[in-house]
């Protein structure tokens, strides 16, 4: 652990230095061991990370990375609620090679019902980040729906910048700390609409070709007369360390601009 603090220490350093980002104070990059906590605590504990990366960094160089998932979907909700009205709300959505309709339809729902400056590109992470920065250099900080049972997310702080040839971009966790049932707890209770895919037995959503439905959501209908099997809503999932069972693609896009990106 000592190492790991020292490595991301040094690179803060190289990052204040040569790319002049805005670094918060170096204790904010040694992992901290966090007591148990509800979810209104998560909430706020989120709510204070996102107001501080807004006090570090202009409206304008603050966005949001947007697939349309659970996870960037309570993310895309708590920014809304508590971004200064005078602020508009930037996400860049990263678009698979083959996407879900249902998925593109509802990110093109949300940028509407949130007022969202949406920015679509194509291709591999990493090619696109570069792409965006590239066209817009004023981008310095991204957010990112990712938890720490993901992928890639152990034992990541909440603030890290990019780096390993990435562009020179703050990534900033406000989830990091929640769990799968958290996420539906937050999207339920708040009654924030979702990609109705969740619905159909699908828990963790890529591309066509990478993503199936859940078999641990496999059940009977028994008001199907004899019953017939049917899919639950991801959200009835009880063992959540099977979210991505149904994916073969080893994780999202989030989680790959994580892992790629250290």
């Amino acid at each position: 652990m000592e190492c790991a603090a020292r490595f991301l220490l040094s690179v803060c350093r190289h990052h204040v230095k040569y790319r002049r980002l805005h670094i918060p104070p170096a204790t904010d990059f040694v992992d901290k061991p966090k007591p148990s906590l509800n979810l209104g605590d998560k909430v706020d504990y989120s709510r204070d990370l996102i107001k501080r990366a807004m006090t570090l960094y202009k409206p304008n160089e603050l966005m949001l990375c947007f697939n349309g998932g659970k996870d960037c979907t309570v993310l895309l909700d708590i920014l809304a609620k508590i971004k200064p009205p005078s602020m508009t709300l930037r996400a860049v959505y990263v678009r698979p090679a083959d996407p879900f309709e249902e998925l593109e339809q509802f990110i093109d729902c949300c940028a509407q019902r949130y007022g969202v400056k949406l920015q679509r590109l194509e291709g591999v992470m990493k090619l696109a980040f570069k792409q965006l920065v590239q066209e817009d250099p004023q981008v310095r900080a991204m957010f990112l729906g990712c938890r720490r049972t993901d992928p890639g997310c152990g034992v990541v702080p909440e603030m890290l910048p990019c780096d390993n040839g990435w562009p020179a971009l703050m990534r900033i966790f406000p989830l990091l700390e929640w769990s799968y049932h958290d996420i539906w707890s937050y999207l339920r209770v708040n009654d924030v609409p979702y990609c109705c895919l969740y619905d159909r037995g699908y828990t963790s959503l890529g591309d066509r070709s990478s993503t199936d439905f859940n078999s641990s959501l496999l059940t009977y209908d028994q008001k199907q007369g004899k019953g017939k099997l049917v899919f639950r809503a991801a959200y009835e999932l009880e063992d959540p360390s099977k979210e991505r069972a149904s994916r073969n693609d080893g994780w999202s896009h989030d989680q790959k601009a994580v892992e790629e990106s250290k």
